[in-house]
C-alpha cells in the first residue's frame, strides 16, 4: 500500500518509489541519514510526555499495519482521547499520525511530531496527507499542527517539555492542499503498479527536498570526479551534463566560467598546479607567532542535555593545538578531551575545556583553525552560554585566522583537490605521507557520534582504547595544519 513517506517519495521522484517498492536492495542510506531517522523516533516519544495519558495504537504490532489501524478505530470507540502512532487506512494509504488529542468540542486536533526547529515546506506535504486519509476515515478534524523544537527554548534545571516543544497550526495550509490528492494518489498507485521502472533522468530532484537513498544507483554513470563537483558550480555542471559532457577535462575551452573554475578546469587539463604567490605572501604576512594550530570536537544533540544550551547546539568536548614559536621552530602539542567513564553519564564538558583552552592557547600570537568560521562560532557560543569568560574568550576570536583561506581562493590549487578547500581533499592533494585511513576514527561525524554515547554511558566498546582513537583523530587536524602551512612557505 502507498503510505505518507512513500506519497513524498513519489512526489520526489517517480523512479525513486517504483525502485523502493520493487528494487529496495538498491538503496544506500549514509550513517548520517539512519542518525536522523533514529532520532526522529526518539523525538517522537519525548513529544508524547506533552499529552499524557495517551494510549499507543502500535503497541505489540509491526508497526504501521492493518492491526494499528484496527486498534485505533477500536480506541476511538471506545472514547480513547488521546492516542499516539494513531492509524488509518483511506483510498489505498495507510497513515500513522504522532499524536491525536481529542478536544472540548469533540472533535480531534492532530499533531505531526518533527525533529527540527521550525516548519518545512515538506511537512506541509506530510500533514496534507494525514488530513485526507483521517478526513476519509471520518475523523473530524478541528486543526492539523506541526509539533517541532522551540528555537527560543534554554535550558535550565530538569528538561521543561512544555517550553520545548511548540505546536505550529498549519490546518489553513493543509486544507488548501486538499483538492488534488485523489489525482496524485491515483498516479502513484499506478506508478507502484508498473511492470517497468519509470525512466527518468537524474536532476536536481535527486537532492530536493530529500537526498535520495537510490542516489548511488542512478548516478552510477557519472563519474566520482565531475562537472557537478565544479567549485560553486552547480547549474553549470547541470548546463554542462545536458550537453553531455561528464568530465571536467572534457570542458570547452570557450565553455564561460568563473575565475576560480577556470583554475580548476586548467589543471585538469595540464596536471600542473595553480600557485598564486603573491597571496599566498600576504596571507602569511598576516601571521604573527607564536602560531596555535587549533582544531575543535563537538558533539551536537536535538535535546538539550545541559543547563544553558539549545536544540541542536555544538557543544564542544575537546581540542588540540600545535604550538609553533617561530618559522620552522620544534612544536609543541597540548590538547583536552572531556572524561568519560563506561555506566556513567557525563555533566557538562564546557566549564573545564574553557578552563584549559584559555590557558594552553596563552594571550598573544595568531590562532590558527581550518575553516575557521566554526571555532569561532562555536567561541561566540560559550561567551552567550558562560559570559563570564567573555572578555577573555572574545580575546581569542581576535587572533583567530582561517588557514583554508589560501586554498579557498585558490592561491595554492592541484587537481588532487577535485575543486574542494577542506582539509580532507587538501591534506592528502599536499602532504600525501599524511592520511586519516590509517586512523580508527575518520571523520568528525564519526567523533562526534562515539564520544556522546560514551558521555551518555551508553558507549559498548573499550573505553579506554576509544578515548586514545578520538585524541589521534584531533591531533591529526592539528598537525595536518602545521604540515599544510610548512607547505605554504615553501612555495
Amino acid at each position: 500500500m502507498l503510505s505518507k513517506s512513500k506519497i513524498t517519495r513519489g512526489l520526489q521522484c517517480h523512479k525513486s518509489l517504483w525502485l523502493y517498492k520493487h528494487q529496495p536492495e538498491l538503496r544506500t542510506i549514509s550513517e548520517g541519514q539512519q542518525a536522523i531517522f533514529d532520532r526522529g523516533t526518539n523525538v517522537g516519544l519525548l513529544a508524547q510526555q506533552k499529552f499524557p495519558g495517551g494510549i499507543d495504537a502500535s503497541e505489540g504490532h509491526d508497526w504501521p499495519n492493518f492491526e494499528c489501524a484496527d486498534t485505533t478505530k477500536y480506541l476511538i470507540g471506545v472514547g480513547q482521547k488521546i492516542i499516539y502512532e494513531a492509524t488509518f487506512v483511506y483510498n489505498k494509504v495507510l497513515v500513522a499520525v504522532d499524536i491525536l488529542v481529542m478536544n472540548e468540542h469533540g472533535t480531534w486536533d492532530a499533531y505531526e511530531v518533527k525533529s527540527t526547529n521550525g516548519v518545512k515546506d515538506p511537512h506541509m506535504v506530510d500533514c496534507a496527507i494525514q488530513y485526507y486519509i483521517m478526513e476519509g476515515c471520518g475523523v473530524t478534524l478541528r486543526t492539523m499542527s506541526v509539533m517541532h523544537f522551540n528555537r527560543e527554548y534554554v535550558r535550565h534545571g530538569e528538561l521543561d517539555i512544555e517550553r520545548l516543544f511548540v505546536a505550529t497550526d498549519i490546518t489553513r495550509q493543509v486544507r488548501a492542499m486538499q483538492v488534488d490528492k485523489p489525482s496524485i494518489i491515483a498516479e502513484l498507485e499506478a506508478v507502484q503498479q508498473r511492470a517497468t521502472c519509470p525512466d527518468i533522468e537524474i536532476g536536481i530532484h535527486c537532492n530536493s527536498p530529500y537526498d535520495c537513498d537510490f542516489r548511488s544507483h542512478c548516478w552510477k554513470r557519472v563519474p566520482d570526479y565531475s562537472v557537478f563537483d565544479l567549485t560553486r558550480g552547480t547549474d553549470r555542471g547541470w548546463e554542462l551534463y545536458q550537453k553531455g559532457i561528464m568530465k571536467i577535462s572534457d570542458i570547452p575551452m570557450e565553455y564561460p566560467l568563473s575565475d576560480s573554475q577556470r583554475i580548476q578546469h586548467k589543471a585538469e587539463v595540464t596536471g600542473e598546479p595553480y600557485i598564486y604567490k603573491e597571496g599566498i605572501d600576504r596571507f602569511l604576512g598576516d601571521l604573527e607567532y607564536p602560531i596555535y594550530h587549533f582544531d575543535f570536537e563537538t558533539m551536537m544533540s536535538a535535546v538539550p542535555l545541559f543547563d544553558n544550551s539549545r536544540t541542536y547546539q555544538q557543544i564542544p568536548f575537546q581540542y588540540s593545538v600545535h604550538i609553533q614559536s617561530a618559522v620552522g621552530e620544534e612544536t609543541g602539542h597540548l590538547e583536552y578531551l572531556t572524561p568519560t567513564e563506561s555506566g556513567i553519564s557525563g555533566s557538562d564538558p564546557r566549564g573545564e575545556l574553557i578552563n584549559k583552552m584559555l590557558e594552553d592557547l596563552g594571550t598573544s600570537g595568531t590562532i590558527l583553525a581550518y575553516h575557521s568560521s566554526f571555532e569561532e562560532g562555536r567561541i561566540k557560543e560559550l561567551v552567550r552560554d558562560f559570559p563570564q569568560y567573555a572578555v577573555p574568550l572574545l580575546a581569542l576570536n581576535e587572533r583567530i585566522l582561517d588557514l583554508e583561506l589560501p586554498f579557498r581562493k585558490k592561491y595554492y590549487y592541484t587537481r588532487a583537490m577535485q575543486g574542494r578547500s577542506s582539509i580532507k581533499k587538501v591534506l592528502p592533494a599536499l602532504v600525501p605521507e599524511l592520511s586519516y585511513s590509517d586512523l580508527t576514527i575518520q571523520e568528525g561525524v564519526t567523533a562526534s557520534t562515539i564520544f556522546a554515547s560514551m558521555h551518555k554511558g551508553e558507549y559498548e566498546g573499550n573505553y579506554a582504547a576509544t578515548h586514545q582513537h578520538l585524541l589521534e583523530y584531533c591531533r591529526l587536524d592539528t598537525w595536518a595544519m602545521l604540515k599544510l602551512l610548512e607547505v605554504l612557505y615553501k612555495v
